[in-house]
């Protein structure tokens, strides 16, 4: 997921997202290895990147939401 490149490309440790987003560190670490996130998880990231949630998932992974 683009979630480990986007935290990369800002400098930011696993744990200082986990805290901008409210997130569990061990969510993190389980979405960057590609673990699918929930809608939640999703709005979280979308707000501290300044993104769209669409922007954050795999063009070719759009069903993995709904299930």
């Amino acid at each position: 997921m683009i979630i480990r490149k986007l935290r990369i490309q800002r400098g930011w440790s696993q744990d200082q997202l986990a805290q901008m987003t409210g997130l569990n560190i061990r969510t993190i670490q389980r979405i960057e290895r590609g673990q699918t996130p929930s809608l939640e998880s999703l709005k979280a990231f979308a707000a501290v990147f300044e993104t769209e949630i669409l922007s954050l998932i795999h063009i070719s992974e759009p069903t993995r939401l709904l299930s």
